[in-house]
């Protein structure tokens, strides 16, 4: 509902641009946004630009946070944030977080065709502004001290907190700028890069929760230039990262497939994920595993598929397996009722359809069963 809102008014006016930025603050954001475009083809650039209009890189990656004085975008502010207590993991939800408003901007791109051009720019801006966000440690922190929002500091004895440390006083106070972060990318191998392009949204998160040791390693809460020092490369790897895999992102959505091959690492075949992560790996190669709840053998559509729900019953299920009549002859059995009840692991390329996950299964081997 609030997407569909959010739409409406993207299809009916024009996007305006207050002369006040928020919070990375603006200097990193634009950071993100100059490393993702000067590392895409000169065509994917062109088309970018096009979908932004008259709205520039730098202003489409801060476009997110100059809303927050707008109350008609309320409903955008969880999604700038993940929260995960300390000692937990990311569970996949439905929630409205970080993770999930990329993927759905993501995948609302890949049919831009049928979407009007301001939800498109939109969505655009969206991962332009997001992308960065995910890869500020703290917006994947704890909702315990609110991303430490709650956490009062002194910096350089004046006070401040340690989000707002972490999202520009760092920043600013180490002079980071986007010719940093451009000598940090020439010290690195092709294969440190192309491993650094892998889109996979929630591994970006894990990073971002990783170094959330050394954003709290500090003493009588008081932020020092020592501390300062010690994050600036963590701070300038981190914008690099959050830049070319933006570039990598846009590259997927705006060049051919064949581009997309030269220029962009998938998730290792084999990877195991659930069903509800099946979305998050549109295009890659994995395994995906869950209990099956119930199939439909279609015997009168349209390529007489087999269907199979995942993680749940239709229409709550997440991921499908598809079974089209062609292959069904090779299976011994007949997989709606077999299978039904039984925890299986898909191996194969997914793909979207209507909104879900799927894997087309062509033969036996790609299924198998799991103890859990």
């Amino acid at each position: 509902m609030k997407k569909s809102l959010l739409l409406w008014a993207a299809c009916a006016a024009t996007f305006l641009f207050p002369q006040y930025l928020f919070a990375w603050g603006k200097t990193g954001h634009q950071i993100v946004a100059e490393i993702a475009m000067a590392h895409i083809s000169e065509s994917v650039k062109q088309k970018v630009q096009n979908c932004l209009g008259t709205t520039t890189p730098d202003e489409a990656s801060v476009w997110m946070d100059e809303m927050r004085s707008n109350h008609d975008y309320d409903f955008m502010k969880p999604w700038h944030y993940v929260n995960v207590e300390k000692g937990k993991d990311y569970v996949p939800n439905n929630d409205e977080n970080v993770v999930n408003q990329i993927t759905i901007a993501i995948n609302e791109l890949k049919h831009k065709k049928t979407i009007c051009s301001e939800q498109a720019k939109t969505d655009v801006m969206e991962l332009f502004h997001l992308i960065g966000d995910l890869h500020q440690p703290l917006h994947a922190g704890y909702g315990a001290d609110h991303g430490g929002n709650n956490v009062e500091v002194t910096f350089l004895s004046k006070p401040s907190n340690l989000h707002w440390v972490w999202d520009d006083e760092i920043i600013q106070q180490q002079k980071i700028a986007t010719a940093d972060v451009e000598k940090l990318y020439q010290t690195m191998s092709a294969e440190e890069i192309a491993k650094m392009k892998t889109i996979d949204v929630v591994r970006w998160m894990n990073e971002s929760r990783a170094l959330l040791g050394d954003v709290y390693n500090f003493q009588n809460n008081a932020i020092d230039e020592a501390y300062c020092t010690r994050n600036k490369t963590i701070i300038e790897k981190r914008l690099l990262q959050a830049g070319l895999r933006l570039g990598a992102v846009l590259e997927i959505l705006f060049s051919d497939a064949a581009a997309v091959q030269q220029n962009t690492q998938v998730v290792a075949p084999g990877s195991n994920i659930s069903a509800e992560e099946a979305m998050q790996h549109i295009g890659q190669e994995v395994t995906v595993c869950g209990k099956v709840f119930g199939g439909k053998f279609l015997e009168k559509s349209n390529g007489t598929p087999t269907l199979l729900n995942i993680g749940a019953a239709y229409p709550n299920s997440r991921f499908t397996v598809v079974i089209f009549g062609s292959d069904r002859g090779l299976f011994s059995y007949k997989p709606e009722e077999y299978l039904d009840g039984k925890n299986i692991c898909i191996t194969g390329k997914v793909k979207e359809y209507k909104g879900k996950a799927e894997i087309v299964v062509s033969k036996p081997e790609q299924i198998k069963f799991s103890d859990h």
